[in-house]
């Protein structure tokens, strides 16, 4: 069985970013089947459908990772769970959807919340699952 410490997560909070940044979709979704063989729950907080968290991560790809350039403003691990404060930086333009996440690790388990912050000029954010009315 894994150990889940401050280096199992430091490694996955750096390794997500890093290959999200680098679009590598192959070493993104292994990080998170190594972390996560039993079970990815991903909720956008506030929203009340949520989907499974494998089509919400392969949408996600799939939809931004070419439009979205990640920026850690700050990681805090305490124990098993991590709380980031990302940049999501839309490319072509100025603008940045902040977002904290939290990640909390259990054997074999991973489960995601994203509080999303949209910016504050116009940019269409129905194409974002975060913001969408979509279920």
């Amino acid at each position: 069985m894994v150990q889940i410490d401050r280096p199992f997560v430091e490694h996955f909070t750096r390794g997500q970013v890093a290959a999200w940044n680098a679009g590598d979709k192959t070493t993104f979704m292994g990080l998170y089947r190594k972390v996560a063989p039993d079970g990815l729950d991903i909720e956008y907080v506030g929203r009340s459908k949520q989907r499974d968290g494998w089509f919400v991560i392969e949408e996600m790809w799939d939809k931004h990772n070419g439009q979205i350039q990640l920026k850690v403003v700050t990681t805090i691990i305490n124990g098993s769970v991590a709380a980031v404060h990302h940049h999501n930086c839309i490319a072509g333009t100025d603008q940045v959807i902040e977002s904290i996440e939290t990640y909390t690790f259990t054997p074999g388990r991973l489960a995601v919340r994203y509080f999303l912050k949209p910016p504050l000029a116009a940019v269409n954010v129905g194409q974002f699952r975060g913001f969408s009315s979509e279920p």
